[in-house]
């Protein structure tokens, strides 16, 4: 207890009392309000501590966890189908991650680029073995079926020598038009070697014994004409060609290509060591389409398919195509027929071809029938009767034991008539001319 002194006023006279007491102080409301602000606080950090998680795990997510996710998916796909078509951003975001993704997508265009059809095997156990190290090259290849194209720029020797760097402009832009038009039918381009491209179409393994063979020549065939009429037409190599310096070294000179298709099998696989590996195709039938385009060259014509192919092609299109000869390719013993197709010439070439329908050869979406209604030969069938007649007086008959060159010689002047400078014609004659005596001492049997 305590003894308070307390002093009031009362009717003017102040007065001081003392008090003894005891004083209790109630401190129960500051002590709630004290404790509530602490657990408030202790609350607020709660949640500020959990929305900092929650943006900061979003924050992971978004610029670690999914990017890396999707770069792991990218691989993983990749691995499983080295061919599927990737699409290279423009301008990534500017994110690491993200930056890292573009290059691994960059990377797989060029791998895609640089290995193709053929490499898609190698590229496949390399991503799919754990070790990721050295790769292997000492494993067996793949034989395949395929149509086997082989095409090459005329005159590419005096282009080099000219041109000289510049002469890289004239083989890309040529490059262009004829990947463009394999891919577009559904065709893999293998090898560029200087002015020559191999090139593959493998026919499906659900339809190799149906239609899917044949649409698979047709495509082929068509991609030839294709890449011909864009060759002819195009600005830049028209530019090229009429540089004085090539006028002057080979006068009326226009960029020309030669082709050759083939059917048969092949070896795919990659060659090479762990220093450099190309992925390709080893078999005698890619041998043969390059002599065939070699060829096309002693025939005068821009296309030459061996009889493998032009069996294979569909009805519609076969009858188009016309037999020029049957050789004995060196290194064979078997006689091979060899076949071409007249590609029209556009009237802005001196042709026939309306330049209107030469315009749709670029339309991939066009069926293939429509495309050869579109572009029949340049040659007339009467044409193709007449020289089909004298082929045959020629080779007489398959065992060669019909054989009458002097027929022969007749109808192809009148063939001479109807189409002047015919490539085929001229070259039978020639030969037949220069190989008379041979013929004779035979008895008249003439194989090719």
């Amino acid at each position: 207890s305590e003894v308070y002194e307390v002093t009031w006023q009362s009717g003017g006279t102040p007065e001081r009392v003392k008090i003894k007491g005891l004083l209790v102080l109630d401190d129960r409301l500051r002590a709630r309000l004290y404790y509530a602000s602490n657990i408030s606080l202790v609350i607020t950090v709660i949640l500020v501590l959990c929305l900092a998680s929650l943006l900061l795990t979003a924050t992971l997510e978004r610029e670690v966890v999914f990017p890396v996710d999707k770069i792991m998916a990218l691989v993983h796909s990749f691995s499983l189908d080295p061919l599927r078509p990737l699409r290279v951003e423009a301008t990534p975001p500017p994110r690491e991650l993200a930056l890292i993704r573009a290059v691994l997508i960059k990377l797989a265009v060029l791998l895609q680029q640089a290995y193709g059809a053929a490499g898609a095997k190698l590229i496949r156990r390399t991503l799919a073995h754990s070790g990721m190290g050295e790769v292997s090259v000492n494993s067996r290849g793949r034989i395949v079926r395929a149509f086997f194209g082989f095409c090459d720029i005329r005159n590419f020797t005096d282009l080099t020598e000219v041109l000289q760097s510049d002469v890289m402009k004239v083989v890309n832009t040529v490059a262009q038009y004829v990947h463009k038009a394999v891919t577009d039918s559904n065709g893999f381009p293998n090898k560029n070697i200087g002015d020559a491209f191999l090139l593959v179409w493998k026919p499906s393994a659900a339809v190799s014994n149906g239609n899917g063979v044949n649409e698979t020549a047709d495509e082929a065939l068509r991609s030839y004409i294709r890449m011909i009429l864009e060759v002819a037409r195009s600005a830049r190599l028209k530019k090229c060609a009429k540089a004085k310096a090539i006028q002057d070294r080979l006068p009326g000179y226009r960029v020309k290509m030669g082709f050759g298709l083939h059917f048969g099998w092949a070896v795919e696989g990659a060659i090479g060591t762990s220093t450099k590996i190309d992925a390709s195709y080893l078999s005698p039938h890619v041998n043969m389409s390059s002599r065939l385009e070699a060829a096309t060259k002693q025939y005068g014509v821009e296309i030459l398919l061996s009889e493998d192919v032009y069996h294979l092609l569909s009805t519609e299109v076969a009858e188009l195509c016309r037999m020029v000869d049957r050789v004995t390719v060196k290194g064979s013993i078997r006689p091979l027929s060899l076949y071409t197709y007249d590609v029209p010439v556009c009237t802005c070439e001196g042709g026939a071809l309306p330049d209107a329908d030469a315009d749709c050869v670029s339309d991939a979406d066009m069926s293939c029938l429509e495309f050869f209604t579109k572009l029949q030969p340049c040659t007339s069938v009467e044409f193709r009767d007449k020289f089909k007649s004298a082929l045959g007086h020629y080779l007489g008959g398959e065992a060669g034991d019909k054989a009458n060159w002097t027929q022969a010689h007749r109808e192809l002047e009148e063939c001479l008539e109807m189409v002047p400078k015919d490539g085929p014609c001229l070259a039978i004659l020639d030969y037949m001319q220069a190989a008379r005596e041979k013929w004779s001492k035979t008895g008249g049997k003439w194989e090719g």
